[in-house]
């Protein structure tokens, strides 16, 4: 499996959308979101740190296997990889495989991360999987190392989309505001400018790994407005065959903004961000990435039948 499909960005990109394209594929084992190596949160380093130790230990590798096939919510494998794809798998020889495979192993981060996606998917059937965030960007060249052969569709999307997407996130921003009432414009605040720190911060990682000819960048707007010229690009580009099956992906992620959830293409989700961004917000964010958006090749303008429905 030296070829495997990598889906990275931001969040609130679309990250979904995408990985259920390839799903419908039936050539390609969707694998769910790892958090990996992210910055920011409680990723799988934190859980090797908390949870289990050194893993020269045969006792600790042990302990982190049962962990993760345990169904219990652990800090740093709270993904819907170590939920669906480890934990709810019922087979004791495949956990026995994973445990040898690493006791045998060098224990490096690169080592763990192939034996755990590459047996998950072989065990399914597959000889090719697609997965979403198993790193956050300015890991690439670490996944380029590890498998040199692989595909990184990196997906970015509107700041302004991105930023209100994130403060009304139900998992995330809104959360803390439950919690802290009285500070949520604060809240909302910080939010926004971290996110476009981070647009910022990706916009320049980008002009660094264009580079590498297994890594492209792909418009979630460009994906909404023609659909079919999008998934044609992306298949050329990860080296499978389009199917009509693409064009009708499953069910993703509910709107942060409007809460309901929609099969294919939704073409208004482009624009959902506008009913609820203030004008100073507007503004402030389109003038801080303007040079971002340039080095993503992101012109808003591009797209107005979606940006102004």
């Amino acid at each position: 499996m030296d070829n495997p499909i990598f889906i990275v960005g931001l969040p609130r990109s679309g990250s979904t959308l995408w990985l259920n394209i390839f799903a419908q594929n039936s050539t390609i084992y969707r694998l769910g979101e790892m958090l990996f190596l992210t910055p920011w949160r409680k990723d799988f380093r934190y859980f090797l740190k908390k949870q289990v130790g050194d893993l020269s230990s045969e006792q600790n590798v042990k302990r982190m296997v049962d962990l993760m096939f345990s169904m219990k919510l652990v800090s740093g494998i709270t993904g819907s990889f170590w939920y669906n794809d480890i934990a709810k798998v019922e087979d004791l020889h495949l956990k026995e495989v994973i445990q040898r495979r690493i006791l045998e192993s060098d224990k490096s981060l690169g080592s763990l991360f192939k034996i755990l996606v590459e047996e998950i998917t072989a065990f399914k059937g597959y000889s090719r999987f697609c997965l979403k965030f198993p790193v956050y960007v300015n890991y690439i060249p670490q996944l380029i190392q590890w498998y040199p052969q692989c595909k990184i569709v990196h997906i970015t999307r509107d700041p302004r989309a991105m930023a209100i997407s994130r403060t009304n996130d139900p998992e995330g921003t809104q959360i803390r505001i439950k919690k802290n009432p009285r500070i949520r414009s604060l809240i909302r605040q910080v939010m926004v400018f971290f996110v476009i720190f981070q647009y910022i911060w990706t916009s320049h990682l980008h002009c660094k790994y264009r580079k590498y000819k297994n890594y492209e960048l792909f418009h979630y707007e460009a994906l909404l407005e023609n659909p079919e010229k999008v998934i044609r690009r992306l298949c050329e580009f990860t080296e499978i065959d389009f199917v009509p099956e693409m064009l009708q992906p499953k069910e993703g992620q509910a709107s942060s903004v409007t809460g309901r959830k929609h099969n294919g293409f939704n073409r208004t989700a482009a624009s959902h961000w506008r009913d609820v961004i203030s004008p100073v917000e507007e503004r402030l964010i389109t003038l801080l990435t303007k040079t971002s958006m340039e080095r993503f090749e992101y012109d808003p303008d591009k797209y107005p039948a979606l940006l102004r429905d």
